[in-house]
């Protein structure tokens, strides 16, 4: 499974693939509500299905390819992750499809477990999750110096730091996917009312790469995706804040159904 430094895409565009497929699967989810499959079931609960498994196996595939890049063993936080992510995602799949057969039919949760495993359980696994992967893919990429050499690494690693956005072209993907992603992490912690999870790490990350790239230190993909992604959950994270005067879920505010 784990390809050899120079096969396959560039980091940069598998990374924009992750933002976009991230994005497409929460949309999706959101927006498909045309009945598919057995009663209750729409087009976007398979949406969201299918978006986990899509999501998983693009980050395994960017995590292999820094592991092999930089000839690092693949990491076991990564697997710890993945299992958090597809359960959380699991969680929040099935607790929604009960809400809506709930309204739907005018039955009642009187002790409120779709709530607790939705937006309790579910979403806080799936941003927890997403804080893993982001650690996993900024460690295992070795940082650059001033001069976009590897630091410290040998002549392979710094060859492939040397085309790893591969031009104009992925440099433009990473931004659109660094959108893409940091657009969902917002959308996903206010509707999943997991802000005070979200914000703070997203505020850290943030810091920490400009910092690093104030210091004069060039940010490989991986950091510059994540540290991108960062800026812009808080850009959205602030006008959503000051618009609402807090983080009320869009579901609350009438903006989605």
């Amino acid at each position: 499974m784990t390809p050899g430094p120079r096969g396959g895409w560039a980091i940069s565009r598998r990374l924009a693939a992750l933002g976009i497929a991230a994005v497409a699967a929460d949309l999706g989810g959101v927006f498909f509500k045309s009945p598919l499959g057995p009663p209750g079931v729409t087009a976007g609960d398979w949406i969201d299905a299918l978006g986990t498994f899509v999501a998983i196996a693009l980050y395994a595939w960017i995590a292999a390819g820094l592991a092999a890049r930089e000839r690092r063993p693949y990491p076991a936080l990564a697997h710890i992750a993945a299992a958090a992510y597809a359960m959380g995602r699991g969680v929040h799949l099935a607790a929604n499809s009960i809400h809506d057969m709930i309204d739907r039919t005018g039955g009642a949760d009187p002790w409120g477990l779709v709530y607790l495993w939705d937006e309790r359980v579910g979403h806080t696994m799936v941003d927890l999750a997403r804080i893993g992967f982001a650690i996993v893919l900024v460690s295992l990429e070795r940082p650059l110096g001033a001069s976009g050499s590897a630091a410290g690494s040998g002549e392979a690693a710094g060859a492939a730091h040397a085309g790893a956005t591969s031009g104009s072209g992925g440099r433009v993907a990473l931004f659109v996917g660094a959108l893409a992603y940091g657009f969902t992490y917002f959308a996903s912690a206010v509707e999943g009312q997991t802000v005070p999870l979200a914000l703070p790490f997203s505020l850290a990350f943030a810091v920490w790469g400009i910092g690093s790239a104030a210091r004069g230190r060039a940010l490989g993909p991986a950091r510059s995706f994540f540290t991108g992604a960062a800026v812009v959950s808080l850009l959205l994270f602030a006008i959503w804040g000051i618009w609402q005067r807090g983080f009320p879920e869009f579901t609350h505010v009438g903006l989605i159904r």
